[in-house]
């Protein structure tokens, strides 16, 4: 009987598991992954939540098999019938520094329970030190807090994630945690302790520090196969291993070939769905245009196409002066990418320009009077 073997439960391998039964698959599907019961990422270091995509029940109705294992070798499929899909996601990068193993890190379930259980457990007024203030820290500090924890962020910059939610927005929300109570750093950490970090000479004292200061694909079961990695497992345009067929890869452990690596939920999601599509020896499924959100300070910022490809920003205030919405456009005047805090509809309206190739006037772009719906309207 043909199979499908899913390492990896996250969005991606869980994912291709559902649409692998929409399609009526006919062979055998185990997920294999180290934490069992798969999992959705994103409300880790929102809410420090772990939220199963279905219950156990799910995948015994659907027969498949699902083991909590962590595989460190897997040989290829030999069968043309036969598959091994890797979802292997991304790793934390770790700090190097002196002291660095006393740093937790945020990336699964069982650190969000351990630092949940931290915050229940302490009394208000924790001091907590998060280094690095990206997707992750950024809220995980957030998060923090707002349990009530007294937080320190320490970023190498006054604008994390300026390259993709441009420059301005990202400075306005990095600014925004000082007003929450949040004090922020911008510096290097020297050196780390049971109880405190050393950044830029100071000493800072913390009864939980965390380190979020980025992820890297994790490729050694790749490896081990003999896949070609290069800042992610290669593959082609249908997601197979650029030299081993029969073995796909997907999500953030994955990148197509002459491609940058894409790490966001909905691009993993894409990933799975064209991974189906090979599988069964469907049409290609078509891609749009990348999107992905963070929450913090009960703000919800949502990112919509590239600013790797701005060459200009254009700035829509809102009433009270602060940025509401960033567009970038490209060297040749095209609506590319946008970032907005709190934006509604605003997000799904600009996914559709770009994905028409249409560019509203800077006037419309500037104006925050021009609704979603209205925007981009008579423009060509």
């Amino acid at each position: 009987m043909p199979s499908v073997h899913i390492v990896g439960g996250g969005v991606a391998g869980y994912t291709l598991a559902r649409e692998l039964v929409r399609h009526r698959y006919a062979g055998t599907i185990t997920i294999s992954d180290p934490q069992g019961l798969p999992y959705d990422r994103p409300p880790l270091s929102k809410s420090l939540q772990v939220e199963p995509f279905a219950p156990l029940a799910w995948y015994a109705e659907q027969g498949i098999n699902l083991i909590q294992e962590n595989i460190e070798d897997l040989a290829v499929p030999s069968a043309a019938d036969d598959w091994v899909v890797l979802a292997t996601g991304t790793t934390p990068k770790l700090l190097q520094v002196p002291g660095a193993q006393h740093a937790r890190t945020l990336h699964t379930a069982a650190d969000a329970s351990a630092l949940d259980e931290v915050l229940d457990s302490s009394m208000f007024g924790l001091q907590v030190l998060v280094i690095g203030a990206g997707l992750i820290g950024a809220e995980f500090a957030s998060t923090a807090s707002m349990l009530g924890a007294q937080v320190t962020l320490v970023s190498n910059t006054q604008a994390p994630l300026a390259g993709v939610m441009g420059q301005e927005l990202a400075e306005q929300l990095h600014a925004d945690h000082a007003q929450r109570g949040i004090r922020t750093i911008t510096g290097t950490v020297a050196s780390i302790g049971a109880d405190h970090a050393v950044v830029d000479g100071e000493r800072i004292d913390a009864s939980l520090i965390v380190s979020a200061i980025g992820v890297q694909p994790e490729t050694s079961l790749a490896s081990a196969m003999g896949l070609r990695v290069e800042d992610g497992i290669v593959v082609d345009e249908g997601q197979r291993s650029v030299n081993q067929r029969q073995v796909l890869a997907i999500g953030d452990a994955a990148r197509v070939q002459g491609s940058a690596r894409a790490v966001h939920w909905e691009a993993a999601m894409e990933d799975a769905a064209q991974a189906a599509a090979t599988i069964m020896d469907a049409a290609p499924v078509p891609r749009s245009v990348p999107w992905f959100w963070t929450d913090r300070h009960e703000m919800h910022v949502e990112t919509v196409g590239d600013f790797s490809h701005a060459a200009q920003t254009i700035i829509r205030r809102n009433r009270r002066g602060k940025i509401q919405t960033v567009f970038g456009l490209d060297a040749t005047g095209a609506l590319v990418a946008a970032s907005m805090v709190d934006g509604g509809l605003m997000a799904k309206a600009v996914k559709r320009l770009i994905s028409r190739g249409i560019t509203p006037s800077i006037g419309q772009l500037e104006d925050p009077s021009v609704g979603p719906r209205e925007l981009g309207r008579n423009e060509r």
